[in-house]
């Protein structure tokens, strides 16, 4: 039977009582489902839309990643498991991951040798990714994380299905400018590392990495030869 307004309204505030974190578009808080220890993820009504629209689009949005991430598994990307999507309350309930993002393992004193390990692996399955047409849409070293030495994609809230080589190009630049803002000592040698899996993996990586160029340039105000040799086009 579908839940009434009311329904919906008190079974938010609820969940609102718990223990959360505030994002951009949405709360996450943890919480136990069936014996299972999840995330929920729940996009919260915006009171400056009108609510048929803001309903619609939160739905939307909410159905959109959650295929996002089934997808990503199919492809052989790790994800969440997702045991529930309620779009009530445009609540998503994941699996809750224990580990390390990959953030900080490379601002920690780890060995260079094993922080590039999980940089070239981030670049194989991002490969995977867009050879799915998946994209990301927010790749940082903060929405991946490191649970028993392998690496699990999360947050695909922006995240699009897409074939288009620009839409890929774009998730490659997110990475590049997350290694120079984030991971200043060791930038290059990431930003190498991550194309030499990317390519590994990826069928149209140059195509890809060309189409970078093109974009990074255009967004920089440069000529594509200055910063051409910041790309794995000779290998």
């Amino acid at each position: 039977m579908q839940k009434s307004e009311k329904e919906k309204s008190e079974e938010l505030i609820n969940l609102l009582n718990k223990d959360k974190i505030w994002g951009a578009e949405a709360v996450l808080l943890k919480d136990e489902w069936l014996g299972f220890q999840v995330l929920k993820k729940i996009r919260l009504p915006k009171s400056y839309r009108i609510k048929q629209i803001d309903d619609e689009l939160r739905n939307s949005r909410t159905i959109s990643e959650s295929k996002l991430i089934m997808a990503s598994r199919d492809a052989g990307v790790k994800t969440p498991f997702i045991f529930d999507i309620d779009l009530g309350t445009s609540t998503i309930t994941m699996e809750f991951i224990e580990g390390q993002l990959v953030k900080d393992v490379l601002n920690s004193k780890d060995s260079i040798e094993d922080k590039l390990h999980y940089v070239k692996l981030m670049g194989e399955q991002v490969g995977k990714l867009h050879n799915s047409d998946i994209i990301h849409g927010d790749l940082t070293t903060s929405n991946i994380l490191i649970n028993n030495q392998e690496l699990i994609f999360i947050d695909f809230g922006l995240g699009k299905f897409s074939q288009a080589v620009e839409d890929k190009a774009v998730d490659i630049l997110l990475i590049k400018k997350c290694f120079t803002s984030t991971h200043t000592e060791f930038e290059r040698k990431y930003f190498t590392t991550f194309q030499k899996g990317y390519m590994s993996t990826m069928s149209e990586a140059k195509s890809i990495f060309r189409r970078a160029i093109k974009v990074e340039a255009r967004a920089r105000h440069l000529k594509e030869n200055q910063i051409i040799s910041d790309y794995a086009l000779s290998e």
